[in-house]
């Protein structure tokens, strides 16, 4: 063996060792700040779960997971890939003037048309008038940010998709339409995958007439910025550093309308929409409505004596604001925390109107959306994964 090969294969040895060392040695992190993401802990080991494969499974994440000095290296591979003009790394586009967009990744078609056959079923079930407000993805608005040769057309197929199987006892809301009419406007945000609060406002203004009110003028608005510091999950994903910050801006009606929001499992209440801490915390856009919650009442100060039923996903989070000011009473919940039976609350507060508000890509993504649907089986709270009952959806 050459002398070369020694010092190579001591330095490798070496290397391994210290980083073995490491993780034997440094505490499991549970959550990172970079990434935005729950991490994974040490898998418990049984039999049942070796033999389906999901020990395994669970281990391998784990071991990427706890990696020592993981963020460092998961930046250097960022600024490898960039160095060696990649278009995208992790699932998202490094787009043109420091925007970075989602990349639609191949589509799950059968569980978009379960979910959408699940919403179909509920529309069926209730006589309340159920429409569904589609919220576009950047990469569907914003293609003249997309860098040379993205192939953004399974995500640009979507709406058509989505149409095509809705029912026609359901009302269906596009704003695409808006938002591309708006779209050198800062709609969406560089770094993260939502639209703005100008974005949710031009969705707002096509809703508007399909769900019976006349939308509140721009003017109407006093357009605050709240924090110009935001990198979302998009930089986060792709741990593309050497980027400006975004800007968070909150659309308050010149003629307040009070209101109480009730965070029905937390058992707290508040007079505000708006949940100013989490600005001083990597996910700033939770100051909308404070995250995603199983199941939120605002009770407003109007005289509409309108409810409305809305089901959401995070999209929707800076997009109910603007529905203060038609509605009395909203109920907001999220199928990804709600375990219970959704016509028992209907009857029980006496909904009428429902909107569902998805976007795109989640609407091919999120299996909890099936729960929306009267034949799911189970009728009652469902258990989660270690047995134990999740009862974020309780209605006391």
């Amino acid at each position: 063996m050459s002398l070369f090969n020694k010092v190579s294969t001591i330095i490798l040895l070496a290397f391994l060792t210290v980083f073995a060392l490491l993780f034997a040695v440094l505490p499991d992190k549970a959550f990172s700040e970079m990434e935005n993401r729950v991490l994974q802990q040490r898998p418990l080991f049984s039999r049942e779960d070796l033999f389906s494969g999901k020990f395994s499974l669970a281990a391998e994440k784990y071991l990427a997971d706890q990696f020592a000095f993981r963020g460092m290296w998961v930046g250097i591979k960022s600024a490898a890939e960039l160095v060696l003009q990649k278009k995208d790394n992790n699932g998202v586009y490094f787009g043109k003037d420091g925007y970075l967009l989602q990349k639609p990744e191949k589509l799950n078609t059968e569980l978009l048309s379960e979910n959408i056959a699940a919403i179909n079923q509920f529309a069926a079930a209730h006589p309340a008038r159920v429409s569904f407000l589609l919220a576009p993805s950047s990469v569907q608005i914003l293609d003249d940010k997309l860098p040379a040769f993205a192939e953004p057309r399974p995500a640009l197929a979507l709406p058509a998709l989505i149409k095509r199987q809705l029912s026609p006892a359901v009302r269906w809301i596009d704003p695409s339409r808006a938002l591309a009419a708006h779209k050198r406007e800062y709609i969406y945000y560089k770094t993260d995958h939502h639209w703005t609060a100008r974005g949710a406002y031009y969705a707002y203004w096509e809703a508007g007439p399909a769900l019976g009110f006349k939308p509140l003028e721009s003017d109407d608005f006093i357009v605050e910025q709240v924090s110009d510091c935001f990198y979302g999950t998009l930089q986060a994903k792709s741990s593309y550093r050497p980027l400006q910050p975004d800007v968070i801006e909150v659309f308050k009606p010149k003629k307040e309308t009070p209101c109480r929001v009730e965070y029905v499992h937390e058992k707290k209440l508040s007079k505000s929409l708006f949940v100013g801490k989490h600005l001083q915390r990597k996910d700033k856009y939770a100051f909308f409505l404070g995250g995603n919650h199983a199941l939120l009442r605002v009770t407003a100060q109007n005289q509409t004596g309108r409810k409305l039923l809305l089901i959401k996903d995070s999209f929707a989070n800076n997009f109910v604001p603007f529905l203060v000011s038609h509605y009395s009473e909203i109920h907001i919940l999220d199928l990804r925390h709600f375990n219970l039976p959704l016509q028992p609350y209907i009857e029980q507060y006496g909904l009428d109107e429902i909107l569902l508000v998805y976007n795109a890509l989640s609407l091919a993504e999120d299996a909890a959306i099936r729960k929306i649907s009267p034949a799911t089986p189970g009728g009652g709270p469902r258990c989660c994964e270690d047995g134990t009952n999740n009862a974020e959806g309780s209605l006391q």
